[in-house]
């Protein structure tokens, strides 16, 4: 959509029956012309999953095979906190779900990074931005969410002084 927008073209003849008329405009105007923030986020998620769900569109095995194993290493994480018969072994069955987390997170995103290369420098460059968004808002959320609990851990924790 944003490359419609970068051309310079005039408004077309007539468009088709299925699509509304859209108003080509010069990049200086693109700015202003863009969608609003939710109505562009809405229209890019439901554009990846109607494509992750297209049988036309390729997916490598490995690929597949990362996205799974990701979600049963969660699964299995979640599973070793919450079951209560696995609390004597909680801490060794954190600390190895961790690393495999880890480990599986780094590799889906290993598997997945090269696909940079075969971007062209916009695309590639609005990619990478993408991913550093990502890693800054995990990093801002994962600071709140232990401030949040310790903050909790504070506030419920029994006080030592005793009460007269």
């Amino acid at each position: 959509m944003s490359d419609e927008l970068d051309k310079v073209e005039a408004v077309p003849e007539a468009p088709p029956a299925d699509k509304p008329a859209e108003v080509k405009v010069d990049a200086s105007q693109a700015v202003f012309k863009r969608r609003p923030l939710i109505r562009a986020c809405m229209d890019s998620f439901n554009y990846v999953n109607s494509i992750s769900q297209d049988e036309g569109v390729k997916v490598r095995d490995s690929d597949r095979a990362t996205s799974i194993w990701l979600m049963i290493v969660s699964i299995v994480t979640v599973g070793a906190m919450l079951i209560e018969p696995l609390a004597p072994h909680r801490m060794p069955l954190l600390v190895c779900c961790d690393i495999l987390i880890g480990m599986s997170i780094f590799y889906y995103i290993a598997n997945r990074f090269g696909i940079l290369g075969t971007f062209n420098p916009r695309q590639a460059l609005l990619a990478w931005q993408l991913m550093m968004g990502a890693s800054f808002f995990g990093i801002f959320l994962t600071i709140n969410l232990a401030l949040i609990l310790g903050l909790v851990v504070v506030l419920t924790a029994p006080s030592d002084i005793p009460t007269l």
